[in-house]
């Protein structure tokens, strides 16, 4: 077990105990690209850290495991979006050239 997940297990277990990214960035001295990179291998791993806007934390339950899924979820459509708009004007763009 990492620290940070440690941290996270120990001291933010829930979400009524969750962590601004700005508590970490100081905590662990880092910056918050780098906090949203741990989080996302951590959650890669199969670790249950949760997100709101209340900040991070680790998960105590389904119901916050299923929130933040379905916050993910959401996120992975609108960047589908966004990609297929940029390929329908790549398209453009090679049309007319």
């Amino acid at each position: 077990m990492t620290a940070f997940e440690r941290y996270m297990k120990e001291e933010h277990s829930g979400e009524h105990n969750a962590v601004f990214s700005k508590e970490i960035e100081k905590r662990f001295k880092i910056k918050g690209s780098e906090v949203r990179t741990i989080v996302n291998d951590l959650r890669c791993q199969g670790v249950p850290i949760c997100s709101s806007s209340k900040g991070y934390f680790y998960a105590a339950s389904k119901d916050e495991i299923e929130k933040t899924l379905n916050h993910l979820n959401s996120r992975v459509g609108k960047i589908t979006e966004a990609r297929d708009g940029m390929e329908n004007i790549l398209k453009k763009f090679e049309e007319e050239n």
